[in-house]
């Protein structure tokens, strides 16, 4: 496994401006689903027992990415709060018109860099992610160009370095075996996604984590 906030993932430079470690970004926060959060706390578990590869998530900073959003506007101004907010009713705008979903959650797996989650089936997330990418284009924001498929996933662990001696090789190994097993026969949970969250997101690589702050929840079908 590989450190997760290498060099080419870092949102900021040491001595460099704080705003620029925060982006704004649409969210699916799973912190109001008890099945979702028992789900987690079983995969961190596992985690746990390599701290010398991967870093678990907190509670209370799972979530599921929809869009994340360039923090300087199309004309070139860094976003600000008033201009969340007229995207935060852009986006309203079209979700106005989407039906709540529901979601499988799991199997996890072993990438690159990351515990990763799937997240089945992947309809409803594309759906959402091209509705809030034209109210937040509609808003004048800067989006990095659309997914020809958008892969929805959420994580259980970030990885803290790279695996580069023998020893840590077979630790990731013994992790990539472990995440992929050890919480059957339940390895799936489900949710419904009835809201997600504009907010501000954190970049924290000395926690290697994201942390947000929650600023406008935007509701399906709220019409």
């Amino acid at each position: 496994m590989r450190k997760f906030m290498g060099p080419k993932r870092l949102w900021g430079s040491e001595g460099g401006p704080a705003e620029d470690w925060i982006k704004p970004h649409v969210l699916w926060l799973p912190q109001d689903d008890p099945h979702v959060i028992e789900y987690f706390g079983r995969l961190r578990e596992v985690v746990a027992r390599f701290p010398d590869v991967i870093t678990p998530i907190a509670d209370e900073n799972l979530h599921m990415t929809i869009q994340s959003i360039r923090p300087l506007t199309t004309l070139g101004v860094r976003v600000d709060s008033e201009q969340l907010a007229v995207a935060a009713a852009a986006v309203q705008a079209e979700l106005d018109g989407m039906a709540p979903f529901d979601i499988q959650i799991g199997p996890a797996r072993a990438s690159g860099s990351a515990g990763i989650v799937e997240i089945w089936p992947e309809d409803g997330p594309a759906e959402l992610n091209h509705r809030v990418r034209n109210g937040l284009l509609a808003a004048g924001l800067d989006l990095p160009p659309a997914e020809e498929h958008f892969w929805s996933h959420m994580s259980c662990g970030y990885g803290n370095q790279d695996s580069d001696t023998p020893e840590l090789a077979t630790r990731s190994d013994q992790f990539a075996s472990e995440i992929g097993k050890s919480i059957r026969p339940a390895i799936r949970t489900r949710a419904t996604v009835s809201s997600v969250w504009l907010v501000w997101e954190r970049q924290r690589p000395e926690l290697n984590t994201y942390t947000f702050e929650r600023v406008h929840q935007l509701r399906l079908g709220q019409s």
